[in-house]
Formats: C-alpha cells, sequence, structure tokens
C-alpha cells in the first residue's frame, strides 16, 4: 500500500474511533444525569416522608401516601445505573480525603448547625473561581487532586447539604 492509501486509511479508522468517543461521552452524560435525576426522586420522596403536611392527614391518608412512597421507592430500586470513574492513586486518595472531610460536617451538624453550615459554606467556597471568597485550602488542593467529574459531584454534594442545613435550621 502507497503512503497515501496508508493516510487515508488511517484518517478513516481515526474518524471512526472519533465517532465512537464522541457517543461514549455523550452516553456517560446522559447516564449521569440520569443518575441526578434518580437522585431527586429519592430526594423527593422523603421529603414527602418527611413533611410536616403528614400531620394534617388522617392515620389511613399517612397509610395511604407511604404506601404510595414505598411503592415509588421499591421502583427506584429496581434501576442501576453505574459510571465508573476511572481515577488514578492520587485522585482516589484526594477523594477519600474529601468525603471524610465531608463526613465531618455531617457529624457536626448534629451537635454543632451553624458550625457545620460555616463549614459547608467555606467549602462550596473553595470551589468557587471567586478570588474574594475565603475557603479552606486544604479542601481546595483535595478537590483540584480530583477527577473533573468528581469535582462536579462534590460541589452538588456540599450544595444539597448546604441546602439540608438551611431547610433543617428553619424548622
Amino acid at each position: 500500500m502507497d503512503d497515501d492509501g496508508h493516510q487515508r486509511s488511517k484518517q478513516y479508522l481515526t474518524t471512526i474511533l472519533d465517532h465512537a468517543e464522541m457517543l461514549i461521552e455523550n452516553i456517560r452524560k446522559e447516564a449521569l444525569k440520569m443518575a441526578e435525576d434518580l437522585e431527586n426522586v429519592y430526594s423527593s420522596v422523603e421529603d414527602v416522608r418527611n413533611s410536616e403536611l403528614l400531620d394534617q392527614l388522617s392515620d389511613v391518608d399517612k397509610e395511604d401516601i407511604n404506601q404510595f412512597a414505598n411503592r415509588i421507592i421499591d421502583r427506584c430500586e429496581t434501576v442501576n445505573i453505574n459510571v465508573h470513574t476511572t481515577r488514578s492513586e492520587s485522585q482516589q486518595n484526594c477523594l477519600e480525603e474529601i468525603n471524610t472531610m465531608i463526613d465531618r460536617i455531617v457529624n457536626t451538624l448534629r451537635d454543632d448547625p451553624d458550625n457545620a453550615k460555616a463549614m459547608c459554606q467555606s467549602y462550596i467556597a473553595s470551589c468557587s473561581p471567586l478570588e474574594n471568597e475565603l475557603g479552606c485550602k486544604v479542601f481546595e488542593t483535595a478537590v483540584l487532586g480530583c477527577t473533573l467529574d468528581d469535582q462536579k459531584r462534590i460541589i452538588k454534594r456540599l450544595q444539597g447539604l448546604l441546602d439540608y442545613i438551611m431547610g433543617s435550621k428553619d424548622k
């Protein structure tokens, strides 16, 4: 085969692989979105289960609502979405450090909600590109050591935790 034919063959094969790469990235994005939607369904059902509006219902109606919620949770559990994120050992260590730090917020929440809120806000500020925000440098360094997918999930997790903290303080 001459150089021109070799080059065309390589270009053709590269085009196929580029297309396959675009497809798998779209599939990953869609799967991550579906996993987020599933998590939102769980959260919505938990919000209903913990709603003060239940106190206004009769025992029979409460039971109906609980059975309905249980059916939805059972349906949710029939769905399994798994998108594996490949991480280096360093990225895995950073993610574990982040998880430990976020767990510390959750544990602090029980005894000192104001401090938990401040910690959460500091961690969120660490993920912010704004220079005037005061964040936690240790957290920022650990986040930057994570994969981009993990960084996005960490920010969403922190925002959800802060929303929960703010909501529980209002009660």
